[in-house]
């Protein structure tokens, strides 16, 4: 039975250089196809899957790349929500160019209805709910009942379903969310991502008896001479790896 969408009242066009698109070049095109099968193959089943996207640090590319990673998906045809958790220093709503009025927190609070708070964006593909107001205690709103019933629903509306989390290192909220998450991708970024912090990274997600599914390497500098040299050194040098 094909699944159906929750009502959507606003629609936002958007385009940036960032954002993944049939008009990316085509090495940025096949690295995200690559990281779409990799995830596809690492989590089976034809259920509805939701993957954090998460880091160790800030300023790593967790949030790009979580928008790429559903924008990769609902080229194949799936029905994709990407939902901003990182209710602290939230930035999908501004990357994606939508005001950050009305979103996850709101909703879990009760302010507003799922029509108020998602989002429809038709030449991307996708559903996002923004982050909306920040909140005095973001940990406790995502640890809450209503964000465990929020995900269980969406799961019957959604083929995958992709939440930007906190920085791992920096703070719990992106443990928090291991309950009700399928996996973890980890983005590391050259030269910023430090060893201690991955490692310390990857202890937290154990002891939270996380899955995790890989990594994107970002921002990674190429030598090599060519027609795709500048691509490479791009914000989008990412691959992923099991």
């Amino acid at each position: 039975m094909a699944k159906k969408k929750p009502h959507l009242s606003r629609h936002i066009d958007t385009s940036t250089d960032e954002i993944l698109s049939p008009n990316s070049p085509w090495p940025i095109q096949e690295a995200y196809k690559a990281l779409r099968t990799n995830v596809i193959f690492s989590i089976p089943g034809s259920q509805c899957k939701v993957i954090s996207v998460t880091s160790s640090v800030m300023h790593e590319g967790k949030s790009i790349n979580a928008i790429n990673l559903a924008i990769a998906f609902s080229q194949l045809g799936k029905k994709t929500l990407l939902i901003d958790c990182d209710l602290r220093m939230p930035t999908i709503g501004m990357r994606l160019r939508i005001a950050n009025t009305l979103g996850l927190s709101n909703l879990l609070s009760g302010q507003c209805s799922a029509g108020d708070a998602f989002v429809r964006l038709p030449k991307l593909g996708i559903d996002v709910l923004n982050a909306g107001s920040i909140p005095p205690d973001p940990t406790w709103l995502l640890a809450s009942d209503q964000m465990k019933e929020l995900i269980n629903k969406m799961r019957g509306h959604y083929d995958y379903i992709i939440l930007d989390t906190t920085p791992i290192t920096t703070v719990t909220d992106g443990l928090i969310l291991s309950r009700l998450t399928d996996g973890y991708v980890i983005v590391v970024r050259h030269d910023i991502s430090d060893y201690r912090a991955i490692s310390e990274t990857l202890d937290s997600l154990k002891r939270a008896n996380a899955k995790v599914l890989g990594f994107i390497y970002n921002d990674a500098k190429e030598e090599r001479k060519g027609y795709y040299k500048s691509y490479y050194k791009s914000y989008y040098k990412n691959y992923y790896r099991r």
